[in-house]
């Protein structure tokens, strides 16, 4: 038999190694992009069910004023008087579940007197976060103001005149600007608003001091390098 072509290439597969090596590196990528591919997915859905839980609150806020009376409005109130105006939102939401109980509430209930359903609240102080990752708290004055609603979002009235939601309700990531969103409710004034600067507050601002004050200006460098607070108003007017 002649020898092979001088020219000629010997075929040989991948030793063990090389495959164990190209495996390796292919984990180690995977390890560090999947997260961060995850978490934009993640993101995306959040923002759609933000948007969908705003439409929803702000319909239902327009329908209390509408079959009562705009000086429902806890400002014009006072703060003691929540119960009757996030009662009435609550049934227009169809919550499934409340941390106050609004069957039999008296006209002159209180925050104080009004029955409770303390297994409903909002998230507890330090296990919720704003995007930066600083641990959050609340007013616990306004933590049982708070509503299941049939889809797992949580709505949470605060400091008078402040809506909170999460769109996920006790799940994770528990952060301002993922799953985590806010809005205002001003006095004589269907519509809700995003600017805490037209208040003189803060986000959280009974709970916050050192929270940033959502401006027109500053609301789109908040959400994206700051205490995400800004994302609310990002996310509705974009």
């Amino acid at each position: 038999m002649p020898p092979p072509p001088q020219n000629s290439r010997t075929r040989r597969g991948f030793t063990l190694a090389e495959v164990l090596i190209t495996l390796g590196i292919i984990g180690i990528v995977a390890a560090l992009t999947l997260p961060s591919v995850i978490n934009k997915a993640q993101d995306r859905q959040f923002r759609a069910m933000f948007k969908k839980q705003y439409s929803a609150v702000a319909q239902a806020i327009q329908m209390v004023y509408a079959k009562y009376d705009i000086s429902l409005t806890p400002k014009s109130n006072g703060w003691e008087k929540m119960p009757q105006y996030v009662c009435a939102i609550g049934k227009e939401l169809k919550s499934i579940g409340s941390g106050v109980k609004c069957e039999g509430l008296a006209d002159d209930d209180t925050i104080d007197s009004m029955p409770k359903n303390t297994k409903v609240h909002w998230h507890n102080n330090d296990e919720w976060f704003d995007k930066t990752g600083k641990s959050l708290i609340s007013n616990s004055g306004y933590r049982l103001l708070t509503f299941l609603l049939p889809d797992g979002a949580m709505i949470n009235f605060n400091c008078a005149n402040e809506i909170f939601i999460d769109v996920n309700g006790y799940k994770g990531p528990n952060t301002v600007g993922r799953d985590i969103f806010y809005f205002l409710i001003k006095d004589n004034q269907a519509m809700p608003v995003f600017w805490t600067s037209e208040n003189g507050n803060n986000a959280n601002g009974c709970s916050c001091p050192s929270c940033t004050r959502i401006t027109p200006n500053n609301y789109k460098e908040d959400c994206e390098t700051g205490s995400g607070w800004g994302c609310s108003p990002l996310y509705i007017m974009e």
